[in-house]
């Protein structure tokens, strides 16, 4: 998902770590920021369409990268937050932050964790 160019298989690869994500909660920690980079990635890909594919599977990729959004916010919000803060302050991501994070963005509430949590909490074994 890091560096692979295929749609298709770009595509599936994000549904299963969606699908795998919530059985891993706490293995699935030390690659935090490898799943926002991914994240990052995809939904850059989503507007740039860098290897001008068909329209549908840019639709199918988007599905996901949304779907991606909704885990990944739901499971550590504290976190991602911090990363969208930081990865979409410089300058060469804000157009995608514009185009494809922002409008994904105003179709959430806040999380509670965002007030009540805090970075080291959302990792915190016993949660």
């Amino acid at each position: 998902l890091q560096t692979d160019t295929d749609v298709v298989v770009l595509t599936t690869g994000v549904l299963v770590l969606i699908t795998m994500l919530p059985m891993i909660p706490q293995s699935g920690k030390q690659y935090l920021h490898d799943f926002f980079g991914i994240f990052g990635r995809l939904s850059a890909w989503c507007l740039q369409n860098p290897g001008h594919v068909a329209e549908i599977y840019l639709v199918h990729l988007h599905a996901s990268v949304y779907s991606l959004f909704h885990r990944l916010y739901g499971m550590y919000p504290c976190n991602f937050v911090s990363f969208l803060r930081s990865y979409y302050s410089m300058k060469e991501n804000l157009e995608t932050f514009e185009e494809v994070v922002k409008p994904m963005m105003e179709h959430v509430r806040i999380h509670p964790e965002l007030v009540t949590g805090s970075k080291d909490h959302e990792l915190d074994p016993r949660r």
